[in-house]
């Protein structure tokens, strides 16, 4: 009998030839990793776990090969950088047979829709770097198996730093597989992103693709800075230059201050002003403004991003810069990231549930005259009441007219150290208690 070396393509079953399947329902016995043994669970074959100890591989196969059917599983195709190299040396010719295998190579070519005959291949498994650069620098396109103790964001910090000019990456983990992530970049954004699972990297001389420089508008929620969502800080941790709002130009940023508590490495801040008024002529030059300002940055080929406290769509400074973005720059690339709104955290803080069973919730900005908030009392289970501000004495007035003084909570700078939950209104006194704040009624 000869011993199969079945390559079984880059880690899914889609991606595995008939005359491999057949192969490994065969077998006697499957030797591979336990991601691709795992695969074949179903077939009750006898396992020989084979997780980094590929010497003590051999002695097996020269004991058991005229024994039982044996068939070594590995990645991709057996003819690049696999376990074949060693079989090949310790085995006769005769004592074993090759059945190729689709190559994670060939997927991420695919992938990104480009050839690979003109690609030289670099594998980084257990080996050094220290002469990656020389290798690669009078190459037009590279493709690198990564390794765990060198993943593509330490590769490309040291490729720059010894001297490449910065090169479009292309970074693909977790081919084939459902978590499967593919980011066309370049060396210099590649060193700010951190990548887990199986990663390969295609290097190449060509500028980055068209669509890298972007904005990103990311929510960043109510204040605490532990309320940042995960893809939030990614993206953040990663682009250079971040925009963030106040109120006049003498003013403290709170985005500001909130993103420099969770972002790592330096950044460079740009300060908008956008002043708390009504008048829509010189809002509008400040929107103007402020989009030719970023559109500038990104047409030096970055991503940047802009932060907004609380969600970026619920009465957010952001949703009148994202449509003057979108009439002046509409060939802009634009995305939203959403963020945790201040009433979902005030519910959260005050353990007041918002709605439940067929109730019904109403948003209701609060307006000099108290419009429309009467009838949003009468018609709705749950009122949440943004802007109170320095109306707050009126709405506790109409809150004790309506007899639901005793059902409403005010919460205060929720997700900041200053935190402050009231839930009798009619004991309250100090009125300033209403900016940055939030009251939720529930009937």
């Amino acid at each position: 009998m000869k011993v199969s070396i079945i390559g079984v393509g880059p880690g899914t079953q889609e991606y595995l030839l008939p005359i491999a399947k057949r192969e490994i329902e065969s077998a006697d016995c499957l030797v591979g990793a336990k991601r691709f043994l795992s695969l074949f669970k179903g077939l009750c074959k006898e396992e020989v776990f084979i997780e980094g100890h590929f010497d003590e591989i051999i002695p097996y196969l020269k004991k058991y090969k005229n024994k039982k059917k044996i068939a070594v599983l590995v990645t991709g195709d057996p003819g690049m950088y696999s376990l074949l190299d060693k079989i090949s040396i310790d085995l006769k010719p005769n004592e074993y047979e090759v059945i190729p295998g689709i190559s994670t190579m060939q997927l991420a070519f695919s992938k990104i829709g480009e050839n690979w005959h003109d690609a030289k291949i670099i594998s980084l498994h257990g080996r050094e770097i220290d002469n990656l650069t020389g290798q690669i620098k009078p190459l037009n396109k590279v493709f690198l198996f990564t390794d765990s103790d060198f993943p593509p964001d330490k590769i490309a910090a040291h490729l720059l730093k010894e001297g490449l000019e910065n090169r479009r990456a292309v970074v693909l983990e977790n081919l084939s597989y459902p978590d499967e992530k593919i980011i066309d970049t370049d060396l210099r954004r590649l060193t700010k992103m951190h990548h887990r699972g199986l990663c390969a990297m295609i290097i190449e001389t060509k500028k980055p693709k068209a669509g890298i420089s972007k904005l990103y508008g990311i929510g960043i929620g109510p204040g605490d800075p532990g309320l940042l969502s995960l893809k939030a800080k990614e993206i953040l941790d990663r682009v250079e230059t971040i925009f963030v709002p106040k109120g006049s130009e003498d003013s403290i940023s709170l985005a500001r201050s909130i993103v420099e508590a969770v972002t790592s490495g330096e950044k460079n801040f740009i300060e908008l002003t956008f002043p708390m008024t009504k008048d829509k002529s010189l809002l509008d030059k400040y929107w103007s403004r402020a989009a030719s300002r970023i559109a500038k940055e990104i047409s030096k080929g970055k991503e940047v991003a802009f932060v907004t406290i609380g969600d970026p769509f619920i009465y957010s400074t952001y949703i009148y810069l994202l449509k003057t973005m979108r009439s002046n720059f509409p060939e802009l690339d634009i995305e939203t990231i959403p963020g945790i709104s201040s009433f979902n955290a005030a519910s959260a803080a005050s353990d007041f549930a918002l709605v439940e069973g067929d109730e019904r919730l109403a948003v209701v900005p609060v307006r000099k005259d108290l419009r429309g908030l009467r009838e949003a009392l009468n018609e709705f289970d749950t009122v949440v009441l943004m802007k109170v501000g320095s109306k707050l004495g009126k709405v506790i007035s109409l809150l004790k007219e309506s007899g639901l003084i005793k059902k409403a909570r005010l919460i205060s700078r929720v997700g900041h150290k200053d935190q402050r939950i009231v839930k009798d209104l009619s004991l309250l006194r100090d009125k300033r208690i209403g900016y940055l704040s939030v009251i939720i009624v529930k009937k």
